[in-house]
Parts: structure tokens; sequence; C-alpha cells
């Protein structure tokens, strides 16, 4: 007897936003909402020497995105304040300010 795995066909959530399966997407989420200001946590490392490290937290200070043919914005960059990084890490930036880079 043999068998198939199939798997779901992507579909639409109640919001109209789409679902995918998290292997397709190598565990990365569709969208999330980045509110300046918001309480975020790096999930990988970035500056191990100057504390950018996973599990390092802070606070969404700014933005940076383009925006596709259909008017959708993707992240490129965010700027984020975290206290428990070494100071002046990136010339031109207050201290304690890092920067995140959209994953490619």
């Amino acid at each position: 007897m043999s068998s198939t795995v199939q798997s779901a066909p992507n579909r639409p959530d109640l919001f109209g936003r789409e679902l995918v399966d998290s292997g397709k997407t190598n565990q990365r989420l569709g969208k999330i909402p980045l509110v300046i200001g918001m309480p975020v946590m790096f999930s990988q490392n970035f500056d191990v020497p100057g504390g950018v490290v996973n599990g390092c937290t802070g606070t969404l200070k700014s933005v940076r995105f383009k925006v596709d043919e259909q008017g959708n914005r993707h992240a490129i960059s965010c700027v984020v304040v975290a206290p428990d990084t070494s100071p002046e890490l990136i010339p031109g930036l207050p201290n304690h300010h890092v920067v995140a880079l959209e994953d490619t």
C-alpha cells in the first residue's frame, strides 16, 4: 500500500491574506505590521562582538521599504534602538542604534 503526501494549496484566510505552509517560506512570516515604537527581537546573529545577536531586543525606530507593482510595501531595512548593544556601532547613527537588513 503506497500513499503520497500532498501539501495543501495556498488559500486565503478570513481577511483575504494568503496562507502558505511555513516550509515553503523557510519559516518566514508573510506579512507583519511594523509600527514605530514596537518592541522587536533579532532572531539571527548580525554582529556578535557588538551585541546584535539572536535574542537581542530593542525598539523599532524607522523602516525603509520598496513598493512593488501591486502597491505592496516590502521592508528592506529597519533601524532598531537596542540598549544592550555596544555604543557607536554604526558611524552616523546615535549610540545603540543598529540596522536590520532584508533577508535575501
